[in-house]
């Protein structure tokens, strides 16, 4: 149940529904939670779930992780500089630090979802570092970028940024990965 009303909150926001400023948490995890427990395999298995669901091709989702993040569900981008960390705990304790100095152009999770761009759909950014939610938001917007361009290039380009200079390449990095990881022949 807390699933669905969160897919039809993200489709709501999506589409353009201001009103809503949040979600629930899906499931309650501590902040404490290891990346151990959200290992790359169970990772790529909730991506491909997710990509099953929402109809994007098979190994894509996967493939802009692997960009992202490598799959790594505590990974945060901030002053252009990678970092990992090892509890969500401590993610959150570095992106609370930075945002306590003004700096907001931070990207959070698996999908690196862009803190100023995206926060207005999650409860907090401890919400946006569950996996699980990382993952369905993504999957959700990236299906809306398909939606609304027509073709999965372009919906790749837009996940990561609005502009050709900068997209170009990303689309690249992740057809790259695809082609040697996820296509079939």
């Amino acid at each position: 149940m807390i699933r669905a009303v969160f897919l039809c909150c993200i489709a709501l926001c999506l589409s353009g529904c201001s009103s809503l400023k949040s979600v629930d948490t899906a499931k309650e995890l501590t902040s404490s939670e290891t990346v151990k427990s959200f290992e790359q395999p169970s990772i790529r298995k909730m991506i491909a779930d997710e990509e099953r669901k929402n109809g994007i091709p098979s190994g894509i989702l996967n493939s802009i992780a692997t960009v992202e993040s490598r799959h790594n569900a505590y990974a945060v981008n901030a002053r252009k500089k990678a970092h990992s960390f090892k509890t969500r705990a401590e993610a959150v304790k570095f992106i609370k630090k930075s945002l306590g100095t003004g700096y907001d152009n931070i990207s959070v999770g698996c999908f690196q979802l862009h803190y100023a761009t995206h926060k207005k759909y999650f409860a907090s950014v401890d919400d946006m570092l569950i996996p699980e939610l990382n993952i369905t938001y993504a999957a959700s917007l990236l299906r809306t970028l398909y939606d609304k361009y027509g073709t999965w290039e372009d919906a790749i380009k837009k996940y990561h940024n609005g502009k050709a200079k900068y997209n170009t390449s990303y689309y690249r990095k992740v057809m790259d990965v695809y082609n040697s990881s996820y296509k079939v022949s």
